[in-house]
């Protein structure tokens, strides 16, 4: 695998560990060329973890205490083994983009083409444009749904319409924010916006347990069930397609393991919100998303439009992310093409992948469940077996303690574990859909 090098921080810092082509330590790197010196002007670790934190904590949220009424009180240990499992993997993919101590890998996509050639770079394409695309086109069917019924008695708009209203309002900081830097304003508001609604949640379900305590028998565990649990909790934690333009975007490069570990944490106490008192006062009636349980008033409605605020304000940092990967490949850098050619090229491609994403958003029937056969191969690949995969094969696994190949082969299986059991499940969806048809 080659000598390994690796430059040391201060205690949570990122250190980088490489096979370096050249007989010259990293640690010699001139000062005026380490990769990890501070970045004047850019974002700080603060935005980072507003960054991560606003594509992370998505709607999924509202999912999990049906994962506990599915699993059972195990889903609560999962939850945190999940944290664990993207906290370690989040750390390895940052360490893929430093590995030869010479040069920043720009991409994921150049993390997959160091380490297995083209077969890499188009894995990690399929994967990553499955995602960072597929999530905006559901987030603009949620909202344009959600809006629509929160608007029926006073405006008689179909969800289509509110669909291309919501693309068109995303359009504007999409295009107009060149980088994550600018984009983590809206991550701040988006992570405002979550924290509203995991609130409310709390305090509407806490508030119905009085109705109905002693209702439910609660389970430990439920086998037969827990494999879908496992699969749909195992990628509550997905950043991994975005974690290289936030780290690109932070001043202070390492501090990289200490932002992400405060991002997992924030993520996986607000999951903890939710689930627990959901699934607490609904038993193994909780349902999906759960705020279908909780009592019809006010608070429903706030809800409901924090939704819609949280839905709108990640979609920018998706679809940036996936903007930024075209924008590279087409050379349009104001290097390359001078200021305002850079700014014309960058306007016209982020309004054709707008108007990609809401044409598929209000065209494609089914997509939804489309979504949730490449959601499950491509979150538990990029999260999960890719991460080590490249690590292993850029930087080797022979310098690892046996603990820490342990835990890898822990996180392989449940990784490709989640990913099959995800894909069954979502193919027996699109089964239903074709034969029986929605209402």
């Amino acid at each position: 695998m080659g000598s390994s090098h690796e430059r040391k921080g201060s205690h949570g810092s990122l250190s980088i560990k490489g096979s370096v082509s050249s007989s010259v330590s990293s640690d010699k790197v001139p000062a005026d060329h380490d990769l990890l010196a501070e970045r004047p002007g850019q974002g700080s670790n603060l935005s980072g973890v507003m960054n991560i934190v606003c594509v992370v904590a998505g709607t999924g949220t509202l999912g999990l205490p049906y994962c506990l009424a599915q699993g059972g009180w195990i889903g609560a240990g999962i939850l945190v083994l999940s944290m664990l499992m993207s906290y370690y993997t989040g750390v390895l993919i940052i360490k893929c983009l430093y590995y030869n101590g010479e040069t920043r890998l720009a991409s994921y996509q150049e993390i997959g083409t160091h380490a297995f050639g083209r077969f890499g770079n188009i894995a990690v394409w399929f994967f990553h444009t499955s995602i960072v695309l597929g999530a905006p086109v559901m987030y603009f069917i949620l909202s344009g749904t959600e809006i629509r019924g929160l608007t029926e008695q006073h405006v008689s708009l179909s969800d289509k319409a509110w669909i291309w209203i919501c693309c068109s309002i995303v359009s504007i900081p999409f295009v107009l924010m060149k980088t994550l830097k600018e984009v983590s304003l809206l991550s701040i508001f988006g992570v405002l916006s979550t924290v509203v609604l995991v609130v409310v949640t709390l305090v509407e379900s806490s508030l119905d347990y009085k109705n109905t305590k002693g209702t439910f028998e609660y389970n430990n565990v439920i086998w037969r069930n827990l494999p879908t649990a496992i699969a749909t909790m195992s990628v509550c934690f997905g950043g991994n397609v975005v974690y290289m333009h936030v780290e690109e975007a932070m001043r202070y490069p390492r501090a990289w393991n200490r932002v992400l570990f405060w991002a997992m944490i924030i993520c996986c106490v607000m999951y903890a919100m939710v689930a627990i008192p959901g699934y607490l006062t609904y038993g193994p009636n909780a349902a999906s998303p759960i705020l279908s349980s909780l009592p019809q008033g006010v608070s429903l409605k706030i809800a409901t439009i924090m939704i819609v605020a949280h839905v709108l304000l990640a979609a920018p940092l998706l679809m940036t992310s996936f903007s930024l990967e075209v924008e590279r490949l087409l050379d349009i850098s104001v290097e390359k093409r001078g200021v305002a050619k850079e700014r014309i090229y960058r306007t016209i491609v982020r309004l054709i992948i707008m108007g990609v994403v809401g044409g598929i958003a209000c065209l494609v029937p089914y997509f939804d469940s489309f979504l949730s056969l490449l959601g499950a191969l491509g979150n538990c690949m990029l999260i999960y077996v890719l991460p080590i995969g490249f690590y292993w094969k850029l930087i080797g696994w022979r310098q690892m303690k046996w603990y820490e190949l342990l835990w890898c082969a822990v996180i392989l299986v449940i990784g490709l574990l989640s990913c099959v059991i995800g894909s069954i499940d979502a193919i027996e969806a699109l089964h239903r859909d074709f034969t029986v048809g929605r209402d």
